[in-house]
């Protein structure tokens, strides 16, 4: 038992080192190029931090045969990812954590929230109509996440800010930037295997491992990218950063239905509890989108009392209670 909680606490600290890394070779990239650092984050960052949950939930799908632990780890990483938010709103309640310098940065936080619903539906209606070897609803939902970062490409701002980054050569923050991501993809997807033999002597149950447990070690990257993200003062590339990887999350959906071939994954998933967890995360969803409206107007930081992020935290151990009911 000793040995697998060695193994599990080693990457995640290698994920801790190039997780805080990496976010700061993508603040340099976005100050290079003028790419914006809400860009950076909806894109390239939240990818990179999301591989874990599309290797883990081809895993789940096809060796483990269990739909209910493939679609449950995706929400429950989208929960997750939402709780990050609701943990730095907390613990800095002093700073802006839901501002948005831009409306057009609210579109990965809205499109998710719609995703997330399409997905719920599906999960409760059993929508997932087959063809080939795929379901409607997922290549649907995948289809929509390409239209949305085709936008967002095609809509990206320059930002003139102050430059923090001038004795940076860019070349090498690219290529440490590449270096990381590659550690990080990595880890990511070897940390789930030693999660699951770690749930194994654990003795946790398939419910446990699939929305909380293997939603924690898969969301770990965006953990710690968030962090360093505020630490830096790129709030913008915090919202950004949870939003796309929420984003890609639910379109990853759609390739783990095109592994499974023993049947039709959403209409598959045997435990009703995991749509119950995709309401929790409309919900939250529906309350970071708010809040990021209110905290663009908040101009005193003294008077902030931190309500969304505590509302946050408590939806989130509500969803516990749903997955062990």
């Amino acid at each position: 038992m000793l040995q697998v909680w060695v193994k599990f606490f080693f990457l995640l600290s290698l994920i801790f080192y190039f997780g805080t890394k990496i976010t700061e070779s993508a603040d340099v990239i976005a100050e290079k190029k003028g790419w914006g650092r809400a860009f950076m984050g909806v894109i390239f960052i939240s990818m990179i931090t999301s591989f874990p949950e599309l290797f883990t939930g081809i895993s789940a799908a096809t060796i483990v045969n269990s739909p209910d632990i493939s679609i449950g780890e995706i929400v429950g990483s989208c929960i997750f990812n939402m709780l990050i938010i609701g943990i730095i709103g907390v613990y800095f309640k002093k700073e802006r954590v839901f501002t948005i310098k831009n409306s057009h940065e609210r579109l990965p936080i809205i499109f998710s929230l719609m995703l997330m619903i399409f997905l719920t539906l599906a999960i409760f209606l059993k929508l997932n109509i087959q063809i080939f070897n795929f379901g409607i609803s997922t290549f649907l939902i995948f289809l929509i996440y390409i239209v949305v970062i085709y936008f967002i490409f095609k809509n990206r701002k320059s930002e003139k800010e102050v430059l923090k980054y001038k004795d940076r050569v860019l070349k090498k923050e690219v290529r440490f930037f590449l270096i990381s991501a590659l550690i990080i993809i990595s880890v990511g997807i070897y940390l789930p295997v030693v999660g699951k033999e770690l749930a194994l002597v654990m003795g946790w149950k398939d419910s446990f491992v699939g929305a909380v447990f293997l939603a924690f070690v898969t969301s770990f990257p965006e953990l710690i990218v968030s962090f360093a993200s505020v630490k830096l003062g790129a709030f913008d590339m915090l919202l950004g950063n949870i939003a796309g990887s929420n984003l890609f999350n639910l379109a990853i959906v759609f390739i783990i239905d095109l592994f499974y071939l023993k049947g039709n994954l959403i209409n598959d998933v045997k435990d009703g509890q995991i749509a119950y967890l995709g309401i929790i995360a409309i919900l939250m969803s529906i309350l970071i989108l708010f809040g990021s409206h209110i905290r663009k107007k908040s101009v005193n930081k003294r008077r902030y009392f931190p309500l969304n992020p505590i509302l946050l935290i408590l939806l989130y151990l509500f969803s516990l209670i749903i997955i062990f009911k």
